[in-house]
């Protein structure tokens, strides 16, 4: 039993100082206001010294860290060495993320990544599985491999979902193709996500998609067809359907400070989700590299194709995402942290585990600097797993 005394305890749904928070088996047992919650004898003592105590980060769209890709690696160290760079920047929690791929090798990932996830040592981080295409539309293809892209069918999904043996929640794809609306529908039926990204539909293929069952946005503003006065589109879609929440990237280079403020003005502090789309490249030190078969380069905050200059995913972690979201939008902090936590959370229908600190949940938390936001621990069930104020 541990209980974390001294904290700005920010839950999101409320903030509470002086609060402490009682651990037990990996589950907060009891949070309030110290007055409320008297020490057990038992009990070992955290002091947190009066910094920020929130729920550990979830990211619905990772591709990997430090050179390491979920495309090209299913063994246990690379998995670790993204696991533990994202962990380090207060991320507990993951979908990690596949681009399109050939067939056969996006069934192989499919079948061994969940078990090298385990192997790892991280089996209570790994939420599933997020697979950003093959279904998208080549117009908005971005760095995806248009030979690898394909007409949905839900024979293909089915598929695709046995190979996973079920670890896939979230799909994104372009609803304007054919046969999305069945592959839609019964993915919806399966309690999969469905997101919209890299499409070109129009606003009423949009409205459609939403009453099989689509649910979400991909990265708004981002590979998406855009707002005209004539045809709102996908994008006018994203902003207007009340039913569709939206992620971002919010790293300051894919998306303008005004859109970000317009995308939370139009929905709202539960409607809006926090992604990195971080590339394999996050974490190395500028330069060029190789990524999906072609040519990048890490130039500051951007990972660009060395051919086109076009942002391949970006280099943002969650941590800091919340600060760029909460600078651009005027947001408050619970807001911002709200967006990285309760929010992905509920989409995935994980609230009553995870991204809320209440009595039951999951013990996954995060301690930042008061003055800074800067990640200073991390716990995982209960467990602190590094920061340089822990003791004994």
């Amino acid at each position: 039993m541990l209980t974390l005394i001294n904290g700005r305890i920010i839950t999101p749904l409320e903030e509470i100082e002086n609060g402490r928070l009682l651990i037990k088996d990996g589950k907060i047992q009891e949070i309030g206001q110290a007055e409320n919650i008297p020490l057990p004898e038992e009990s070992g003592v955290f002091d947190a010294g009066g910094k920020i105590i929130c729920p550990g980060f979830i990211d619905l769209h990772l591709h990997g860290a430090r050179g390491c890709d979920f495309t090209e690696s299913e063994d246990p160290d690379s998995i670790r060495k993204i696991v533990d760079f994202h962990l380090a920047h207060g991320t507990t929690s993951f979908l990690p993320t596949l681009i399109s791929l050939p067939e056969q090798k996006l069934r192989s990932i499919l079948e061994h990544l969940p078990a090298a996830w385990m192997s790892a040592g991280y089996a209570s981080s790994f939420l599933g599985i997020h697979l950003e295409g093959p279904f998208l539309n080549a117009v908005y293809r971005g760095v995806h491999n248009e030979r690898y892209l394909c007409t949905p069918s839900v024979e293909k999904v089915k598929s695709l979902l046995n190979y996973s043996a079920g670890t896939v929640k979230m799909i994104t794809l372009a609803p304007e193709l054919p046969y999305s609306k069945e592959v839609i529908r019964w993915l919806a039926q399966h309690q999969v996500v469905v997101s919209i990204g890299h499409s070109n539909a129009t606003y009423l293929e949009v409205e459609q998609a939403v009453r099989e069952g689509l649910r979400h946005v991909t990265h708004t503003f981002n590979a998406l067809r855009g707002l005209h006065q004539r045809e709102p589109a996908a994008t006018g879609a994203a902003l207007d359907m009340e039913s569709l929440s939206a992620d971002i990237i919010a790293d300051g280079q894919h998306v303008h400070p005004m859109l970000m403020r317009l995308l939370w003005r139009q929905k709202g502090d539960g409607g809006v989700i926090l992604i990195t789309d971080a590339s394999p490249v996050v974490g190395l030190p500028p330069g060029e590299y190789k990524l999906w078969g072609r040519a990048v380069r890490v130039d500051g905050d951007r990972v660009l194709t060395s051919d086109s200059e076009q942002l391949a995913g970006s280099v943002v972690t969650l941590d800091r995402a919340i600060r760029i979201f909460q600078a651009a939008t005027g947001c408050s902090l619970r807001q911002a942290i709200r967006l990285a936590t309760l929010n992905p959370a509920t989409l995935l229908g994980l609230e009553s585990r995870k991204g809320l600190l209440a009595a039951g949940r999951d013990a996954d938390l995060v301690i930042m600097d008061e003055q800074s936001l800067r990640v200073e621990m991390v716990m995982v069930g209960g467990k602190f797993l590094s920061g340089k104020f822990l003791k004994g």
